[in-house]
């Protein structure tokens, strides 16, 4: 709580909940602390769905016991009913806390509670004593709030889907206008409720970093970019730079990175959970991920992470190593929110080291970062703090001003796979000091800190003041971490291409003079982290300037053995394979990187039966190769022909045999002969689809070998794999061959088990044919099924309606709705109010009009952030944002009609007719909610009832409203935040 001390008022009694009810106005504009979580008066009252009554220890209790190292020790900076479910903080230039708290996150079945509202809190500790003197709401508007930063006029939040910004270019505390959308496209999956998008913070360089879980892909862009330009996101980091507007996608890999922190030379960490928690980010990396397969086809391995060692048993279930059985490794496997140690406060042991919190260990790990020849290992040090608060769940860490540490404690012990609810009025900010010190304030980022080159050359880049000459100048550093941010620097633009071909954004400047220059640091500079960053940065070249790039790197023969580096340097020439496979071709003659060769002969082996020649060009070519190179090239091939049944002999398969580096490993050589003659049996082919063990990408060669082969068994064989994610897609490949309503309920019940990128692919299979169609509307309307209602789109039902059955079109009208086409006349308005409707003049509505706009005429029957009537849909999770999905639906409102939102029309015994939605009926009365009015009706009054199969939604809500009423309206609907009402 806010320290009354300071106010004036009597301290109140942690024990007494009487006395935390009622607080003190500390100062004009300040928030008046109040009952429920000091709640400001129109925000919607919390509710905690955690079974009981349990509660955290007291915040003073829980500070107190927390086991900190001789020196150190812990107090409260601020806790419940001031700050509850804080998520996320940092820092301003003056010094103060922002925290982000996130009521709206909820329990698995519900995942978002949109009736609630998220904000964010400033913190100041003005005379430094550890404890905050006064706090402030800055919004109280938004949802799904995971992520809060501060800087370039004003405040940067993440709320999955889009990254908003609200401006207050005076630094009043008040925001000078609506949030602003400035990227949007991160999804959150259907069936999930974390792994989403968060993590803001500025970087050293001036970029706006974040990450996002594998669980909840997406694809970004500025508000408006066509999908096709939009950046895939499938886990791993991002960035964003505000002046340019420009959005790049960093690394793609791991489960839910949830922290990161950039060392005294401007390396970037980041903390995953689940699997490997330690990573070392690279520009255009693949890192592991144990729940998928890479978006890009080429990537045939991924980058590990850089910890020696793990803090679970991972010998079982990470699940097992809970309630302190891996307490002698490090607590679990569950890790959030990270710092690397900065500041000049703490003893020199601390100075440099990596601290994370172990979430269900109630813990925060070390790691001490030792430099390798390419790169960092991190090894495990004594835990730091260990909590003897049940509730405790720390959210993040951060080093403040003074250089002492602030840790932020979501506090609830439901989350996490835990999953017994939701504890929403409790939380706690602590303070880990050590003794009465306070080092010397600093800027954020803290590498930004102090003085040297480095520090010195970020900020004079971030302020524009430094040019191409000057970079290359610094090129020559004889600091290795000088020459790495040169390069990067020189290169910031130059956009990442880590997908399958040429970047399909706008090209940027690449400068000759700078090529020249990474050629020569590949062939010359002595540092493995320059190396490193010279192999990431070939995804920034043209693909026909790569080979030369890679083949000056591959020369060294010291790094041959750096498995990073050698994947680092394939996924930049992985694009190559497909303009240029000649040149491939010469590298792999060349090098020394044997995994490289192994990777383009299983390139190429993949394409083989499209494009053969390539690969018998590499076999010709292998007598130019060493010994090793040889059998990796062999090893290539099986690889990729692993899961196939026959496949044509290739040219010169019989003098590639007789080479030293192929005889020696006979046999493969064997098994690769049967595939080139008479075929494999199919036995072992179902073997390898069955191998949990096997690579996916070989198992779903066998599958859709056997799928061709179509044996007696394929329909077994497929049901049995429909639990194995990107294996089922193919599966289901093999299931739509069987035209058995039985196999259709098999698939749908399975649904969940598929990744959310191929669901569509499992709809469309359904609705395909009439057994499978109506088999899955059965279950949709018996709720057994898992697939969401919402998930049947109106393109599936026009391909039910197509398929000319009237029973099946019957039931598609009793469990989807109707179904009819757009008039043209209907047609043209919506394009003419699109037309008038553009960015420009939405930008240009005032919002708060549109708020009582929306009151009049709409919240009879829609919620919106929380407010109106739930008789129509919520349309807080709606497409909002999408101008073509509101101008259909308003315009239009009887094109697709859900079948909750039907209008029926009632007559009574004494001759009324009414038209509404019917709300509720049970055994003695009818809930109609009419145009103007609720109405609640006997069933002994009522004559005859019957269901229309127009929409309850009026058509002409448009009419009598002015152009400008409109514009206000509709750019309210698309807000992304709540405003103001008038």
């Amino acid at each position: 709580m806010i320290d009354t001390r300071k106010t004036g008022a009597a301290a109140p009694n942690p024990g007494s909940t009487a006395l935390l009810a009622v607080f003190t106005l500390y100062a004009a504009g300040f928030l008046v602390v109040g009952p429920r979580g000091s709640l400001a008066d129109d925000f919607p009252p919390i509710h905690n769905t955690e079974p009981g009554n349990a509660k955290p220890m007291p915040a003073e209790e829980a500070a107190a016991g927390m086991e900190l190292p001789e020196g150190f020790r812990a107090s409260v900076f601020a806790a419940e009913p001031d700050v509850q479910n804080p998520i996320a903080m940092a820092w301003d230039d003056r010094g103060r806390l922002w925290v982000a708290e996130n009521y709206t996150y909820a329990e698995r079945t519900q995942r978002f509670d949109l009736s609630l509202r998220d904000r964010v809190l400033i913190f100041e500790d003005k005379d430094g004593d550890g404890r905050a003197d006064s706090r402030k709401v800055f919004t109280d508007t938004v949802q799904m709030l995971t992520s809060v930063e501060v800087g370039r006029g004003g405040v940067w939040l993440m709320c999955p889907p889009q990254l908003l910004f609200i401006p207050d270019a005076n630094q009043d505390d008040i925001p000078d206008g609506p949030a602003q959308v400035v990227l949007d496209g991160f999804d959150v999956a259907q069936d999930n409720y974390h792994n989403f998008a968060n993590g803001l913070r500025w970087g050293p360089d001036g970029w706006l970093y974040g990450r996002c879980g594998h669980s909840c892909p997406g694809r970004i862009g500025v508000p408006g970019t066509a999908d096709d330009a939009r950046i895939p996101l499938d886990g791993g980091m991002w960035r964003y730079h505000p002046e340019r507007k420009v959005a790049e996608v960093l690394c793609h890999g791991t489960t839910n990175p949830w922290g990161h922190d950039w060392d005294k030379n401007g390396e970037l960490f980041f903390i995953n959970t689940v699997n490997g928690h330690l990573w070392h980010v690279a520009p255009g990396a693949h890192f592991k991920e144990p729940f998928g397969e890479s978006a890009n086809p080429g990537v045939y391995e991924r980058m590990d992470m850089i910890a020696d060692h793990y803090h679970f048993d991972t010998t079982g279930s990470w699940t097992e190593s809970r309630d302190g059985k891996a307490n002698h490794l490090g607590g679990g496997h569950a890790h959030v929110g990270m710092l690397i140690y900065n500041g000049d406060t703490w003893p020199e042991a601390y100075r440099g080291k990596l601290m994370t919190i172990n979430m269900h260990g109630m813990r925060v790990n070390v790691e001490r970062l030792e430099r390798t020849g390419t790169g960092y290992v991190g090894k495990h040090e004594p835990d730091f703090l260990i909590s003897k608060d049940p509730f405790f769940r720390g959210t993040d860490l951060s080093v403040g001003p003074d250089g002492n540490v602030t840790l932020i404690d979501w506090s609830d012990t439901g989350e996490c796979h835990e999953s017994t609810g939701v504890h929403r009025d409790s939380g706690r900010i602590y303070k880990i000091r050590y003794g009465d010190a306070r080092g010397t304030s600093f800027a954020k980022p803290t590498c930004l800190a102090g003085e040297g080159k480095l520090p010195q050359l970020w900020r004079d880049y971030q302020a524009g003041k430094t040019t191409p000459d000057q970079l290359r100048a610094l090129a020559v550093d004889p600091d290795e971490h000088v020459r790495v941010w040169a390069i990067r620097l020189l290169t910031d633009f130059w956009p990442l291409d880590w997908v399958t071909g040429p970047n399909p954004r706008a090209a940027y400047p690449r400068d000759p003079a700078t090529r020249e220059l990474l050629q020569r640091m590949a062939v010359d500079d002595s540092s493995g982290l320059v190396a490193r960053v010279l192999a990431s940065t070939l995804q920034r070249l043209p693909v026909e300037e790569r080979g030369r790039l890679a083949r000056a790197l591959m020369g060294r023969k010291e790094y041959a053995a750096d498995r990073d580096l050698a994947m680092l340097t394939w996924y930049g020439l992985i694009p190559v394979s497909q303009t240029a496979p000649g040149e491939l071709i010469e590298i792999a003659a060349e090098t020394q990187w044997y995994a490289v060769n192994r990777w383009i002969a299983r390139n190429f082996a993949t394409r083989y039966s499209a494009n053969p020649g390539d690969l018998e060009k590499l076999l010709s070519a292998a007598t130019a190769m060493s010994v090793e190179g040889q059998r990796e090239t062999l090893a290539g091939m099986a690889e990729a022909f692993r899961g196939l049944r026959k496949a044509k002999r290739p040219s010169g398969w019989d003098a590639f045999c007789r080479l030293p580096g192929v005889s020696n490993s006979p046999e493969i050589v064997r098994d690769m002969s049967i595939l080139f003659g008479d075929g494999r049996a199919l036995a072992e082919v179902r073997a390898i689809a069955l191998d949990d063990k096997a690579e996916m990408k070989v198992r779903q060669n066998a599958l859709e070998t056997l799928i061709d082969a179509r044996p007696e068994d394929l329909r077994t064989l497929c049901e049995g794999l429909l639990k194995v994610r990107t294996l089922n897609a193919t599966a289901l490949k093999g299931l739509a061959l069987f035209d058995e309503p039985e196999v259709a309920v098999l698939i749908a019940r399975h649904y969940p088990w598929f990744h959310p990128d191929d669901r569509a692919k499992v709809i469309e299979t359904l609705v395909s044919r009439r057994s499978s169609a109506s088999a899955m509307l059965d279950a949709i309307a018996s709720g057994q099924g898992p697939i969401p209602l919402s998930d049947i789109t109106a393109s599936h039902a026009r391909q039910i309606q197509s398929l000319g059955d009237s029973e099946l079109t019957a039931l598609l009208s009793k469990v989807w709705g109707e179904l009819r086409e757009t008039s043209a006349e209907r047609r043209d308005a919506i394009e003419l109010w699109k037309n008038r409707l553009t960015a420009d003049s939405i930008g240009r509505a005032d919002l708060g009009a549109g708020r009582a706009l929306f009151g009049k005429t709409c919240s009879g029957c829609h919620k919106l952030y929380g407010e109106g009537e739930k008789v129509g849909p919520d349309l807080t999770g709606a497409q909002r944002s999408s101008l073509d999905y509101l101008m259909e639906n308003i315009l239009d409102p009887s094109a697709t009609v859900g079948k909750d939102y039907k209008m029926s029309v009632i007559v009574t015994n004494d001759g009324r007719v009414l038209n509404g939605l019917v709300v509720s009926r049970d055994g003695t009365k009818l809930v109609l909610r009419t145009a103007t009015e609720q109405l609640t009706i006997a069933n002994d009054d009522i004559d005859e009832i019957q269901e229309s199969t127009l929409s309850a939604m009026p058509d002409g809500l448009l009419q009598g409203l002015t152009d400008e009423q409109v514009r206000d309206l509709i750019g309210y609907l698309m807000s992304p935040v709540q405003v103001p009402s008038r």
